[in-house]
């Protein structure tokens, strides 16, 4: 279904073939991944995928497309150059080295970008996917509730970040999504504070940023609290950013663009007078990457779907005083939208 998808694109681009080299789209396409990569070549009819010799067994075992090796590279090229490829499509993240390689050594004269045919295969989830991101969600909530349990003044954030990171893995992750963010105090205030030596005070802010890979899977979550009784200025910026993200998530169905969530959620934001304080976009898809498409700014026209992953996580940022996020990972449904993330939000 995948494969042949591509393949339809490639008719259409009147194309001799594909090349795919990216490990989440190769996964993606064969439901194997080599730590050493691997080429998939697409072809009108048919489907190979080329690995080093030393990843033959593993691919072997999990790829549902037939697998070759080859030992050198002069062995992979001269076996690609049998295709006799001149008009191929690839990845927009293919290195310039590549495409140079690709024209030299294989005989391929001219690219396509397959971006565009890509996006829309992965944008929309299978029920199997759903699965395993509601499953990445579910670990991603066990660590969050460490997190909570944990903070206490004096700890360090690197401290912090490691008790969830085991809490991740002892329930089934691979790792974390991403460098763990704990930014407590001013360090709040940046976006991708990621957890540092500072011990935590009483009356800091605390952002607590993580996600869970779970089956090549990502999940992406964010809470905020107050190690202690919070002041008004905290209070009130919580506030802004709760009522915002709650407002985002209630609001997000299919048929609204991601810029009109987007602006949903700013006006909010606005109404609090932090309107300059909200320096990012209210969210972003993720799956066998952490950031994906859509991206919910004022930069995203794309009508959301059933089935498509998002992420609503409005922020306020006030240098030296701290900052506010909270985070839900939610999917697109027929009538509205679920939360996969449910860690209480209503923290202080």
């Amino acid at each position: 279904m995948r494969i042949s998808k591509l393949q339809e694109f490639m008719a259409e681009k009147e194309l001799d073939g594909a090349v795919i080299t990216s490990r989440e789209n190769l996964y993606y396409f064969t439901g194997s991944a080599p730590v050493l990569g691997g080429y998939l070549v697409v072809t009108p009819d048919d489907a190979m995928f080329f690995v080093p010799e030393l990843e033959y067994e593993e691919a072997s075992e999990t790829s549902k497309v037939p697998v070759e090796k080859f030992k050198t590279g002069k062995e992979l090229y001269e076996r690609l150059s049998s295709f006799g490829m001149k008009k191929v499509g690839i990845e927009g993240k293919t290195s310039f080295s590549s495409v140079q390689t690709f024209r030299e050594k294989v005989g391929i004269e001219r690219f396509e970008l397959l971006d565009e045919v890509i996006k829309e295969l992965r944008i929309i989830k299978t029920p199997e996917e759903i699965e395993i991101i509601e499953a990445a969600c579910k670990i991603a909530d066990m660590a969050m509730m460490a997190a909570l349990e944990e903070i206490s003044e004096g700890k360090r954030e690197r401290e912090i970040a490691a008790k969830m990171e085991y809490v991740m893995k002892m329930n089934g992750a691979e790792k974390p999504a991403f460098d763990t963010i704990i930014a407590s105090g001013w360090r709040s205030a940046l976006p991708h504070g990621v957890a540092s030596d500072k011990r935590i005070e009483k009356g800091d802010l605390v952002v607590i940023d993580e996600g869970a890979l779970y089956h090549r899977y990502h999940s992406d979550t964010t809470r905020t609290i107050v190690l202690g009784t919070p002041t008004e200025k905290q209070k009130d910026m919580y506030q802004a950013v709760l009522e915002a993200q709650m407002k985002g998530v209630e609001a997000a169905r299919p048929g609204i663009t991601a810029k009109e969530l987007d602006t949903i959620v700013r006006e909010v934001i606005n109404e609090y007078g932090y309107g300059d304080k909200f320096i990012h976009s209210t969210g972003h898809g993720l799956g066998l990457e952490i950031h994906e498409w859509p991206r919910v700014s004022q930069f995203d026209e794309t009508e959301l779907k059933p089935g498509m992953v998002i992420t609503i996580e409005p922020g306020v940022y006030i240098p030296k005083l701290g900052g506010v996020r909270i985070e839900d990972t939610i999917l697109i449904t027929e009538n509205g939208a679920r939360r996969l993330t449910k860690t209480e939000r209503n923290l202080i």
